[in-house]
């Protein structure tokens, strides 16, 4: 088996860059309403970043928690998409998942271990290829600033899926009923709990998307039982152990749409990729 290394999710941070004054703003192309702009006493509350491909270009989440400099945010939040967009051309995972049940009152135990390997230094060479309107594709909330940058790239095959929101909270369709695949690409589905933080609950939901492609392209399951018997009358155990491994490298990874749960800030993320070749 592969040498297996563990990883605490962690944001990477590279080279800052101001958004490029000149684009127009996604939402002026999308029709999607991504800053504040309702009136004071009426604020937007936003649940659902849709980041489906618009033109010739990408679109990245970037997420940030808020500093006291604005300024700083912002550089944040973009070497966050940079990361992101490093993520796109390649990423490599490991997941590992150990159960042991044994006879006893507190023989149980549950670990997971995963790893994620990509360019991370090679980042920073996509903070200045983002571009983004400050007015319209910056948003702020929970002490978190979310920005939705342009990257000049395309899909290999275009992608035609359009997420169904309902309700008030504008739960997305694809969060109870997941398709399988989308026009030719692997589907994950990303879940993550309340962390201490809104950006770190994005990022876990964000990476467990990749690890659920990964798993579902390759996975190695084996279960191992146990019974031993003694010669006393409480000589006797069993025990069962589950573990399922799954390693595989994928291109294209892309973020489709991000919900988030407003009555938990739980963190849905809906992706697709390619495996390697």
């Amino acid at each position: 088996m592969k040498k297996f290394f563990s990883l605490v999710p962690v944001c990477f941070f590279f080279i800052s860059c101001a958004g490029n004054p000149s684009f127009a703003g996604l939402t002026e192309i999308t029709g999607k309403i991504f800053g504040n702009t309702a009136p004071a006493e009426e604020p937007v509350v936003e649940s659902s970043f849709q980041t489906l491909p618009v033109n010739n270009s990408l679109v990245f989440l970037g997420i940030a928690g808020r500093r006291s400099n604005p300024n700083e945010t912002i550089k944040f939040a973009l070497e966050d998409a940079a990361r992101r967009v490093a993520v796109y051309h390649k990423v490599s995972g490991e997941y590992l998942a150990e159960t042991s049940v044994g006879s006893g009152a507190f023989d149980y135990s549950n670990n997971v271990r995963t790893a994620l390997y990509y360019d991370r230094e090679g980042a920073a060479q996509y903070v200045d290829s983002l571009t983004f309107d400050a007015d319209t594709d910056v948003f702020e909330t929970d002490n978190t600033c979310i920005i939705r940058a342009a990257y000049n790239a395309a899909l290999p095959n275009p992608v035609n899926y359009r997420p169904v929101y309902t309700g008030d909270d504008k739960k997305p369709d694809w969060v109870d009923n997941p398709s399988l695949r989308i026009d030719g690409y692997e589907v994950g589905i990303g879940y993550a709990g309340r962390h201490s933080t809104l950006a770190s609950t994005c990022l876990v939901s964000y990476d467990n998307a990749i690890f659920a492609i990964i798993r579902n392209l390759s996975v190695i399951s084996r279960n191992v039982d146990i019974q031993f018997q003694g010669s006393g009358l409480f000589d006797y155990k069993t025990s069962n152990d589950h573990l399922i491994y799954a390693a595989g490298s994928l291109d294209f990874f892309y973020v489709l749409d991000t919900w988030i749960d407003p009555s938990n800030k739980s963190v849905w993320t809906l992706a697709i990729a390619r495996k390697s070749e």
